[in-house]
């Protein structure tokens, strides 16, 4: 592309009359005063071009000047003409020509094509935008010819122009805000708790390892980068749990555990085969909710954060959050820190577990077809969809399983039941088996186990493995208080249950008894002090019993007369009775 500049004798003539007053003009402020002005030497040159080069042209005027010059090779165009004018307009006439934009930021005359010219924007997260208005004026860096807007209510300037002239205003907000951030001294506090756990908290329940999520990776988790959760493990067949070699181990293994935690294995205790825990949720001092990711926590445990995030460090020794921070971001840390050290709620767990015949089971006085406040009655025959209980926090949870089981939320009725119970167990019709009671906090799950184990070894390749078999009952039950502030659910405790009931059979397969087991998965809202009843599963008893006459009974064929034998069989109905009670402080 070719440009010619006009050259007639007329112009020239107009531009040498007025050559006095364009040289000072050039020589007096202009209103570029606030920018540096390009340290030209001669007040006025003489040059003639006949299409040369329009960069060529630049560079011969920067360096007859002594001025360093970058030029884009985006500025294109060829020149023809003469010339005899001051340095500056000249430059000023090139550019309006040729259309390219130039800046001198003090040392460098920097020329660029008009496509190459910025608009961006910066924020200051630490410093203000005065600060970087009185930086750019002390520097004398800002050009009228490229407008600086400075938003005072977003901290954010909008800079446009040349792109020497957007990055210096650019490097010049950077220095500024890091200066500003280091120069405002950083807090540290130290938060002791009371009640929740600074640290994570393993626990071993339902004999799978878990983990109680501490404060200070709660606080990490909401103010530094997360990570990934890693894979949960998978729990073993119910019932069954590999225990180890026995070339390894060489332990006796213990005959029964009464209303225990789960036997640990003889080599394999972190793979014993229990029922995953129940779902808790992620209250401080609550039972393990899987969160936040373990990933995250371990990004965290050096104490260490992001350039512009806080350092969050837990103190064990003291159960205290430390948290180093802008002094202003303290109120926030403490009011959160409060919330969730809050004192939980004790609650007392009386478990019954009542055999009972079905005839003697009519006599009760619980009336299972009735609805009303303090008996809530539903059933199921296996087939059909599980019915929800109408007062339960989520639509989908069942209270009756499917399999004929029933579920009866029993009032004060509660102490009269055992009672009648107890007047039941005197002509054997009735008997408690169990009477397990527990406490527990808000939101832990409480585990009462009353099970039989034995040791199966199977011969291998090289050793032999011992696998734990278990039958016996299990009872898991993870309470929790409903929140107050809805007067309808004011006082009730949501129960989220898992029975396990099992025994041994008196078949066998392979010499190894057969273990029949019955599970029930249910969850429930009552109010406090009710009485949670679940039925619906036969057990069956056989008794031999052999009464004879001394001497008499061995006579031949006579004593026959004297020996009595009797087998007595009875099917029992097997209930559980599931009192939550809150404990109030003294």
């Amino acid at each position: 592309m070719n440009r010619f500049l006009p050259a007639s004798g007329m112009l020239l003539a107009a531009w040498l009359a007025c050559a006095p007053a364009q040289a000072n003009q050039a020589d007096s402020p202009s209103p570029r005063a606030a920018a540096h002005r390009i340290p030209w030497q001669s007040g006025s040159i003489k040059y003639v071009a006949d299409h040369k080069d329009v960069k060529e042209i630049l560079r011969e005027l920067a360096a007859s000047q002594n001025v360093l010059a970058s030029i884009s090779p985006q500025v294109e165009g060829n020149v023809t003409g003469s010339f005899n004018e001051p340095p500056q307009r000249l430059l000023e006439h090139l550019a309006a020509s040729f259309g390219f934009v130039w800046y001198y930021d003090g040392t460098v005359l920097y020329i660029a094509g008009a496509n190459e010219a910025r608009s961006t924007s910066i924020g200051l997260a630490h410093a203000r935008t005065a600060d970087l208005r009185s930086a750019v004026a002390r520097l004398r860096i800002a050009d009228p010819r490229f407008a600086i807007v400075y938003d005072d209510q977003t901290n954010t300037v909008l800079v446009s122009g040349p792109p020497r002239y957007v990055e210096l205003i650019g490097e010049l907000a950077r220095k500024i805000d890091v200066d500003h951030q280091q120069k405002r001294a950083l807090e540290v506090r130290v938060f002791p708790l009371k009640y929740a756990w600074a640290t994570d908290h393993p626990l071993r329940v339902g004999g799978q390892q878990i983990t109680i999520v501490g404060v200070a990776n709660i606080l990490r988790s909401m103010y530094q980068r997360s990570a990934v959760a890693a894979p949960s493990p998978v729990p073993a067949p119910a019932g069954v749990a590999r225990v180890g070699s026995v070339t390894q181990k060489n332990e006796p293994a213990p005959a029964n555990s009464f209303w225990s935690a789960a036997l640990p294995g003889l080599g394999g205790g972190d793979n014993a085969a229990r029922k995953p825990p129940l779902p808790s949720g992620a209250q401080a001092g609550g039972a393990d909710s899987g969160w936040p990711p373990p990933a995250a926590a371990q990004a965290g445990a050096a104490g260490m954060a992001d350039d512009d995030g806080p350092t969050i460090q837990p103190d064990p020794r003291t159960n205290a959050i430390l948290v180093r921070d802008l002094p202003e971001k303290m109120a926030a840390y403490e009011r959160l820190i409060a919330e969730l050290d809050t004192r939980p709620k004790v609650l007392e767990i009386s478990a019954s577990i009542i055999d009972i015949t079905e005839n003697a089971l009519e006599q009760l006085g619980v009336d299972w077809r009735l609805h009303s406040s303090h008996v809530d009655f539903q059933s199921g025959d296996g087939n059909s969809a599980q019915a929800s209980y109408p007062g339960s926090l989520n639509g989908s949870s069942a209270t009756t399983p499917a399999g004929g089981t029933l579920t009866a939320v029993v009032g004060g009725a509660g102490r009269y039941l055992l009672s009648r119970i107890s007047a039941l167990e005197q002509g054997s019709e009735a008997r408690v088996t169990a009477s397990p009671k527990v406490a527990t906090l808000n939101n832990v799950e409480a585990v009462m186990d009353n099970k039989t184990t034995f040791y199966v070894p199977v011969a291998g390749y090289q050793s032999s493995d011992l696998y734990s078999v278990s039958a016996g009952t299990s009872l898991r039950v993870l309470p929790m208080v409903v929140p107050a502030g809805d007067p309808a659910a004011d006082g009730q405790i949501r129960l989220t249950i898992h029975i396990e009931d099992g025994q041994l059979t008196g078949q066998q397969v392979g010499q190894l008894p057969v273990v029949s087991n019955s599970e029930i998965d249910t969850e429930a809202l009552i109010r406090n002090g009710e009485s949670l009843l679940i039925a619906g599963y036969a057990v069956e008893q056989s008794s031999k019993q052999n009464t004879d006459v001394p001497l008499l009974s061995r006579l031949p064929v006579l004593g026959a007369l004297f020996r009595n034998k009797q087998d007595q069989q009875q099917k029992f109905q097997r209930l559980f009775l599931l009192t939550p009670r809150i404990v109030t402080p003294q």
